[in-house]
């Protein structure tokens, strides 16, 4: 099925992407944005049916690394928030399996750059301006349950969180214990149910 993107998603998309532009322009963060149009992509990443994300992100003394902007409503359908396995200690963040985890991890693979996440918040076709949370696709593959498995939650205490008003540098500092402490709750989860699990994907 084919989701097509509603106005208010365009909207608070690009809404995000400006947002994350002007906190890096604060902090002093060197980018470059990705134009999206079709013609701008190789024939072999349309081919291969590879992700694009948004940046290019240089800061000195680290490797650059791609960054995708997400702006996501926190909320379910019926307006409770999305949890981790639907423990309410667990607030997290969705990405969608198919459209876009394995495209981002495929264009991963072909360049040999890291690929990042972000999300900001998004409320209608507004985001929340204040704070973004981040990951990079390494870990995101670590949330993978059955491939029945339309969505992908992750865990916001696996992400990290940076105050948009501040010039804090873009960093990824999770303890791999941290991580290790929710997969170890995924796979228990769907091992009761007898599932097949599929943590690392294609």
């Amino acid at each position: 099925m084919v989701h097509t993107i509603t106005r208010e998603e365009e909207g608070a998309g690009a809404k995000a992407e400006h947002l994350f532009r002007d906190y890096c322009d604060r902090a002093g963060i060197t980018y470059l944005f990705i134009e999206q149009s079709s013609y701008s992509k190789s024939s072999k990443l349309v081919r291969e049916q590879a992700g694009r994300p948004d940046f290019l992100v240089l800061e000195p003394y680290k490797m650059p690394f791609f960054l995708d902007v997400k702006a996501r409503q926190f909320v379910r359908v019926d307006g409770r928030p999305t949890f981790f396995l639907d423990n309410s200690n667990f607030e997290a963040a969705r990405l969608n399996v198919a459209r876009e985890l394995l495209p981002l991890r495929r264009f991963q693979n072909f360049v040999g750059i890291p690929v990042w996440v972000a999300w900001f918040e998004r409320v209608g076709s507004e985001v929340r301006p204040g704070r973004m949370h981040l990951v990079p696709i390494n870990v995101l593959s670590n949330f993978r349950g059955p491939p029945t498995w339309e969505w992908l939650a992750i865990p916001l205490d696996c992400c990290t969180s940076i105050d948009l008003n501040s010039r804090q540098l873009l960093s990824y500092n999770i303890e791999e214990q941290q991580i290790q402490k929710f997969v170890e709750l995924l796979r228990k989860y769907i091992s009761e149910r007898g599932w097949k699990e599929q943590i690392h994907p294609e």
